[in-house]
């Protein structure tokens, strides 16, 4: 009898730190902080229907719904345009697609349309996106769409245009909150993303952010804005697209972008330095109005106002932030046209900086140490281009380990 009562107490025992072991895993499973997604420019897949018959050729696809971004082959240049690019209204100052063309986001909360920009290029490098971290993330115990997931949106759009996506965006993080055992999620956000994230978080109330964000991830922030843009402006850029498209024609699409206009160098940051040089006249950040004149687009200077006062104030979010992002990678800086400006692509002029964002917009937010009491802490990664910064085991190591880490 009494050998029978210890041998069940010992089992009871032994059951007992098994039990404890299994629901401790499980716990400390459930303590990684879960992640969401938020891509950058020209980062998200764009899905579109044609339903008017003006169509800029007979081989424009109608009436059927199709991957307008990023599936371009040569032929489809000016359908592609005519689709993608916005209208602007100056009276509502509002920017809305041309009469019969509907875009759409697909893919919100999951991973699978921010892992690869495009999922039928995906034998091309630059077709991966989030691909890497994911799967970095997944061998280590998170699961697509649970506990890692993807909050895509319409990257032609600024934030301040953005109010349906950002009421989806809160319903998400606290949606993923509960799935994951009412953990506070990590933002990882890389470059537009960036400042779609600040403006998000600057919008919600401390209390909200203390219970659901746990810290916010910002990859290769161009929260200062970059010089490109204002090349891409003048005389268009193909973003190293895989299949040879004409800058010519994408700055016809790209013009009409409000989100192009909030990635423009800002003023208080780049002062007087001249960005753009021709034979009449040099421009710098302050000289917009002149130069959207000059290069015969003015509605980008009202685009420009209507973005520049919702960034440039440059608010700190009011959570911890961690700035990753690259240096050590040849990164334009200014430019110098001939007399055909701007139909012509300019000498350039190389500075420090990720390859795409320059250096001092990279760290623009390391202000925010001084103008919040939760922490702001940078780590720089040699040679990490702006895109492909996100493949480096580097980025993911430093995430994984320093970011979304328990204190447990």
């Amino acid at each position: 009898m009494y050998l029978q009562k210890k041998v069940k107490l010992l089992f009871t025992v032994f059951a007992i730190i098994i039990f404890s072991a299994i629901f401790t895993a499980e716990c400390s499973e459930f303590k990684k902080y879960p992640v969401v997604l938020l891509p950058g420019d020209g980062a998200s897949q764009l899905m579109v229907k044609q339903e008017n018959n003006e169509v800029p050729h007979y081989y424009c696809r109608k009436n059927k719904t199709y991957r307008i971004w990023f599936n371009l082959i040569d032929g489809a240049e000016d359908c592609f345009v005519a689709n993608i690019k916005l209208v602007y209204d100056m009276k509502t100052r509002t920017s809305s697609p041309p009469k019969g063309v509907n875009i759409t986001v697909p893919g919100f909360g999951y991973t699978s349309t921010v892992e690869w920009i495009s999922p039928n290029l995906t034998f091309f490098p630059q077709a991966k996106y989030f691909v890497g971290l994911v799967n970095a993330l997944v061998a280590k115990g998170y699961t697509r769409d649970v506990s890692v997931r993807g909050a895509p949106y319409d990257f032609r759009r600024a934030p301040h245009e953005a109010g349906d996506y950002f009421e989806k965006l809160v319903a998400l993080i606290e949606e993923t909150y509960h799935m994951n055992g009412n953990t506070k999620v990590v933002m990882v956000s890389h470059s537009l993303g960036c400042v779609y994230t600040l403006f998000f978080l600057n919008h919600q109330d401390q209390a909200w952010k203390d219970n659901f964000i746990q810290s916010w991830v910002a990859i290769a922030p161009p929260l200062g804005g970059a010089t490109k843009m204002f090349k891409i402006y003048a005389s268009g850029d193909n973003f190293d697209h895989p299949i040879f498209v004409d800058p010519y024609k994408i700055r016809k699409a790209v013009h009409t972008f409000p989100s192009s206009a909030i990635l423009l160098p800002v003023p208080s940051l780049w002062k007087d330095e001249v960005i753009i040089s021709t034979p009449t006249r040099n421009y710098t950040a302050y000289d917009y109005q002149q130069f959207f004149n000059d290069t015969n687009f003015p509605i980008g200077y009202e685009l420009w106002k209507d973005t520049n006062s919702s960034i440039s104030a440059m608010e700190p979010p009011g959570v911890p932030v961690f700035n990753v992002h690259g240096k050590d990678v040849q990164t334009e800086q200014t430019y110098t046209y001939d007399s055909d400006f701007p139909e012509v692509q300019p000498t350039v002029k190389y500075g420090k900086g990720d390859g795409v964002v320059n250096l001092n917009s990279l760290q623009y937010l390391m202000k925010w140490q001084n103008e919040q009491t939760q922490p702001v802490l940078e780590f720089e990664i040699s040679g990490g281009e702006h895109t492909k910064i996100l493949q480096k085991a580097t980025l993911h190591n430093y995430i994984i380990n320093t970011v979304l880490q328990t204190d447990d």
